[in-house]
């Protein structure tokens, strides 16, 4: 596994001031929140807590803003679903968005910790509204959620047993969960 996606589970553990002990614990995807948020994109979650990142699309005068197209910024949900922004070490090296213009609204963006999954951030007719897709077993879909599985490990390198990318395809509206392995 490289060594940006053991910064990037690192600096959220840190963020969230675990002990060794609560950084082994899992919790059930299943009883996870899902945040609702204006103009949200898609949403992070990992072990060992319900704290979610959230990235919605930023707009300034009703278009988007190129400049930096999407928002980021943490639900506590640990602490009464307080909002707040991330922290400038957050943004370089974690769940920060990096991005790249393609063409005239649409935009090539990646979680700066794990550039092997790119998202196109593009307008879509189906739903009539700004979407993070993803091409999964060659279809293209909607990214919905990310889910993180840490299974242990220590505060600075974790054992990552998997990434989650949760979405629908964007023609069917059908569900797609694709996982991948970590080494």
């Amino acid at each position: 596994m490289n060594s940006s996606l053991y910064l990037f589970i690192a600096v959220s553990l840190c963020y969230t001031k675990l002990t060794a002990q609560e950084h082994s614990k899992q919790v059930d995807t299943a009883a996870l929140p899902v945040p609702n948020e204006k103009g949200q994109l898609f949403y992070l979650q990992r072990d060992p807590n319900t704290n979610t990142v959230v990235y919605t699309l930023n707009k300034k005068n009703g278009k988007i803003d190129e400049s930096n197209p999407v928002n980021a910024y943490w639900i506590l949900y640990e602490e009464d679903g307080e909002r707040k922004n991330l922290s400038f070490i957050q943004k370089k090296l974690a769940y920060g968005i990096q991005h790249k213009k393609l063409a005239n609204d649409e935009f090539e963006i990646n979680l700066t910790s794990c550039k092997k999954v790119p998202l196109r951030l593009a307008y879509c007719p189906e739903s009539a509204q700004y979407e993070a897709f993803a091409s999964i077993n060659n279809k293209q879909t909607i990214i919905d959620r990310i889910f993180v599985r840490i299974n242990g490990g220590s505060l600075f390198k974790p054992n990552i047993d998997y990434i989650e990318l949760i979405g629908r395809e964007s023609k069917s509206g059908k569900g797609v969960k694709h996982i991948l392995e970590m080494d």
